[in-house]
């Protein structure tokens, strides 16, 4: 009986997904090849940083119980807050790692958000602007244009995708496509929850795969005049198919899955948590991938945000991201760079938390929750040359009004600032435009058009100097 790739390969839909549907996506077929991009103002990208790794607090975390911590009505009795630098004050019980850890951290925390609602947010934490429904299929994640930037700098053994998520499926907008740009710069979403690996392939299975492809590259040879100029979705079918075929003849895919029992229960074994350690690890490999995108979800907690009874609670999942953060930043401060003498991985690696807007301050509502809040909210930054134990921007009293913005610009910080810093780490022109758009509209990489009043097209330069 002949054997089939999936007699020696298990299958692992379950675990990794082609991401954002960029292959399906509603502009898939006029993906721009070439595309045309200009300076559309001058900026100098710092280029400190060689990855990136973003960490999305779906649902919204509540800045005033948290990291701008403001005693009132609604604070618990128990949270055992202390001071841990100047005006950082922390709660033990909701940070007991992490308060350890912010010497590494500097913290934003006067961003204003456009949105109000999830699935806007989220939408706008992935893509770096708001939703316009009218233009969403065009519009290519961060992620995706990260993987665009970094195309041509890609080295023979850069394997992995650039671009790889973790649960973005749990996020309410899903993983977003690749929008205009080439679907090869699709997310990989990598869904843990399923206690999924990877599998090296043995002698046996690799020889059946090479066979495989082999055939498959004959028979798209002879099928090519017949396809030719009627659908841009073959090609791009085909460069998935390049890419997970040299993934999986690559021994380093596998060993970005091995975890030990002691590493997840340092991490934490959940979302957030085996999110970070396979963060880590690709890191680590350095084998192509360059921005890491992990959703951790449940924060919208209108409801029983500090009851121990409920299933998810502000308790949990401030401790689920203590956990996954102060390990993560550890090991990467410890891991010495192989390419910067006297340098670490966390000096090459810009680790971002960020969330979608706040939660209402003062009192607790009538269900001992906190609803939406977008007039002030928070993100953390560590590493990639960030300055430590920083502290921008500043609330008042009750945590509802910034009273300082804390950067060279009048108006508050947003998203698309948050994503300025990050493409300039990166080394990215955060002012580049693309101009030949299916819309006919150029796309800024930082939208200064934003939903409800005109964005600053700058990074966050106090983050670094």
């Amino acid at each position: 009986m002949e054997k089939k790739v999936s007699d020696v390969l298990p299958a692992r839909r379950e675990v990794l997904k082609l991401g954002g549907y960029g292959l399906l996506g509603a502009f898939a077929d006029q993906a721009l090849w070439p595309v045309q991009a200009r300076a559309a103002g001058r900026s100098n990208p710092r280029g400190t940083a060689r990855f990136c790794v973003l960490i999305e607090l779906a649902g919204a975390i509540s800045h005033i119980d948290t990291f701008d911590f403001k005693e009132g009505e609604g604070t618990p009795k128990d949270l055992d807050v202390a001071q841990v630098r100047n005006e950082l004050y922390l709660s033990r019980r909701l940070f007991p790692e992490l308060s350890l850890e912010m010497d590494k951290v500097a913290i934003v925390r006067s961003l204003k958000s456009h949105e109000v609602v999830h699935f806007r947010g989220q939408y706008y934490t992935q893509a770096g602007r708001p939703l316009n429904p009218v233009q969403a299929p065009e519009i290519p994640s961060v992620g995706s244009v990260v993987s665009h930037e970094f195309e041509a700098a890609r080295r023979e053994t850069d394997t992995f995708p650039t671009y790889v998520g973790c649960n973005l499926d749990t996020s309410g907008c899903g993983a977003l496509s690749t929008g205009f740009l080439h679907p090869r710069h699709s997310v990989l979403d990598i869904d843990l929850r399923t206690g999924g690996g990877a599998t090296a392939l043995d002698g046996e299975a690799l020889k059946l795969l090479e066979e495989r492809y082999r055939l498959l590259g004959a028979l798209d040879q002879v099928m090519a005049p017949q396809r030719s100029g009627r659908d841009r979705r073959f090609g791009s079918f085909g460069s998935f198919q390049e890419s997970a075929y040299r993934i999986l003849g690559d021994p380093r895919w596998p060993g970005v899955f091995q975890m030990t029992a002691a590493e997840k229960q340092r991490y934490g074994d959940n979302q957030v948590g085996l999110g970070c350690l396979l963060a880590r690890n690709l890191v680590r490999a350095d084998a192509g991938t360059r921005y890491i995108h992990i959703v951790h979800p449940d924060w919208d907690h209108h409801k029983a945000i500090f009851d121990p009874k409920a299933k998810s609670n502000h308790y949990i999942r401030c401790n689920e991201v203590d956990r996954a953060m102060a390990s993560l930043l550890g090991d990467l401060a410890g891991a010495a760079s192989p390419r910067q003498p006297g340098k670490t991985l966390l000096d090459e690696t810009l680790v971002v938390v960020a969330t979608e807007f706040g939660r209402v301050p003062g009192p607790l509502n009538g269900v001992a929750g906190r609803h939406h809040y977008n007039q002030c909210y928070l993100a953390l930054f560590a590493g990639g040359s960030v300055k430590g134990g920083r502290i921008i921007g500043r609330t008042d009293a009750a945590g509802e009004k910034v009273i300082e913005a804390g950067w060279t610009h009048k108006m508050q910080p947003k998203t698309e600032n948050v994503y300025a810093s990050i493409y300039s780490a990166l080394g990215i022109d955060w002012r580049k435009e693309i101009t030949n758009t299916p819309s006919r509209r150029a796309y800024r990489y930082v939208d200064v058009l934003g939903a409800t009043e005109p964005v600053m097209d700058d990074e966050i330069a106090d983050l670094f100097v």
